[in-house]
């Protein structure tokens, strides 16, 4: 049902969202704050479709190396698309509303107020009250992850201390201004924080999967964990994350696209649109431990390079959502393909905690281990006669490099290349890959323009209106 309108300040920005909730229970008052008097109320704002669908593109989308662009289409793209894709510094104009931002800013505005409000209310039990804090709580962990993988730098223990990250907000206040950066290290130990204090309170599942959960606040930690290259902490809580979930009723699972594509699978039919996926409709996907979905906004002219192509197996089912064809029906030249999708997902995904599994078993000397974690995922994207890891890998180093290629294979187009791209770039192994993005001609083969990634750009520049509404935050290089 559509709702209120919300009038958000300051860092918050001065913008106009529309809300969609369950209840009309909100007002309209003069400092834009939300009225919620009841247990009911504040649990109801956790609901609010901001959270878990954002009908918006995140600019690094566009961003991983995986992407090519096919020229007639992409020209028409937004700008602020064309200038991610190119890997500029400045990615929007002055006075642009940076709309995914926004809708963060919003999500964490709400998280703050349910934290900073629900233990005073009348009613509802200690323990429902302590619940819905935490979750809040989780909820701003994976809100200020979100942020400090945008704007501050790839996460290095001998600068972090130093490297500027973004506010930490804990106050629900439109009315706060000149917010100042915290360094990388400070975001990351209140991430830590938050993650450790509400996973004490947390259910073992989620009243939606859209909420948070306890098994989806130690993925997320796990995967903080792994961003800082602390592997054996990162181990622990993805170890405990399959150990919740081995104990939730109906649990996530994987599909299994060897069912899936069959003539009565449940991907199909396969049409104009690519398979009957239910990624695309996102109150039907079964893999989400914490379901998030982005638009991905993929009619604009965006396209796999054929090397992303290449790394997909002949029997790879997952080759099944690309097709060579324009979203308006026009064939795509030169042998390109689009994937097929309409949401990104970018909460906590059963694929993504299995493969972040195998890398850090990996990188702590559990070869054995990380290989059946990569084959029992791969298993489910292929017939189990294609599914092994090829014998030729043997080393730690070489499966390390199997595993990164499978997350590309698992996640291509969604934006998780451009989040794997960032923190692998002061990884020995990875740190001198150099990335280029090719923009093909008329006939998909000629390259009309090239543009190389500079090592500056894994962070992205603060956008022109939060520097502006505040005036004494420092932007990046």
């Amino acid at each position: 049902m559509k709702a209120n309108i919300y009038k958000v300040s300051g860092l918050i920005m001065v913008v106009v969202f529309l809300i969609s909730c369950k209840k009309d229970f909100l007002e309209i008052v003069p400092k834009g704050k939300l009225v919620a008097t009841t247990l009911k109320d504040y649990d109801l704002l956790m609901n609010n479709t901001s959270f878990y669908k954002m009908d918006v593109s995140d600019v690094t989308i566009v961003m991983g190396d995986e992407i090519a662009a096919e020229q007639n289409y992409f020209k028409n793209a937004g700008t602020d698309a064309q200038r991610g894709f190119a890997w500029e510094a400045d990615l929007y104009t002055p006075g642009q509303e940076v709309t995914y931002m926004s809708y963060q800013l919003l999500n964490l505005y709400i998280c703050n107020k349910i934290i900073n409000e629900v233990t005073t209310i009348s009613d509802g039990t200690a323990q429902q009250k302590a619940a819905l804090q935490a979750e809040a709580i989780a909820t701003r962990a994976w809100i200020n992850f979100d942020f400090i993988n945008h704007y501050g730098k790839p996460y290095n223990e001998a600068t972090a201390a130093t490297d500027p990250g973004f506010p930490i907000i804990k106050d629900a206040d439109v009315n706060a201004k000149n917010f100042k950066r915290n360094s990388v290290k400070e975001v990351y130990s209140q991430i830590i924080s938050d993650l450790q204090v509400a996973i004490v309170n947390l259910p073992l599942k989620g009243s939606f999967v859209t909420r948070m959960s306890r098994p989806a606040a130690r993925g997320l930690l796990g995967k903080v964990y792994l961003y800082m290259n602390r592997y054996q902490d990162a181990l622990a809580q993805l170890n405990d994350a399959f150990n919740d979930l081995s104990n939730v009723a109906s649990p996530p699972s994987l599909y299994n696209y060897n069912n899936a594509f069959a003539a009565d699978g449940v991907f199909f039919p396969i049409g104009f649109s690519g398979p009957d996926y239910p990624g695309n409709n996102y109150s039907k996907y079964q893999e989400s431990i914490l379901l998030k979905t982005a638009n991905l906004g993929f009619s604009y002219g965006l396209v796999m390079t054929p090397e992303t192509m290449n790394l997909y197996g002949t029997s790879d089912l997952r080759r099944n959502f690309y097709g060579n064809v324009h979203s308006d029906r026009t064939p795509i030249p030169g042998g390109l393909y689009r994937k097929y999708a309409t949401y990104s997902h970018v909460g906590i995904e059963l694929a993504d905690l299995l493969l972040m599994h195998a890398e850090v078993r990996v990188r702590t000397g559990d070869f054995v281990g990380a290989k059946a974690d990569v084959e029992l995922l791969r298993k489910n994207r292929m017939p189990v006669a294609e599914a092994g890891v090829p014998a030729s890998i043997t080393s730690d180093t070489d499966l390390l490099k199997f595993i990164i290629d499978e997350r590309t294979r698992e996640f291509a187009g969604e934006g998780q290349r451009w989040l794997d791209m960032r923190r692998l770039s002061l990884d020995p192994v990875f740190s001198s890959r150099t990335y280029t993005h090719h923009t093909y001609g008329a006939d998909g083969v000629t390259v009309t323009q090239s543009n190389q990634l500079m090592p500056l750009r894994f962070t992205l520049r603060l956008p022109p209106l939060i520097l502006q509404t505040n005036p004494g935050m420092s932007d990046n290089p």
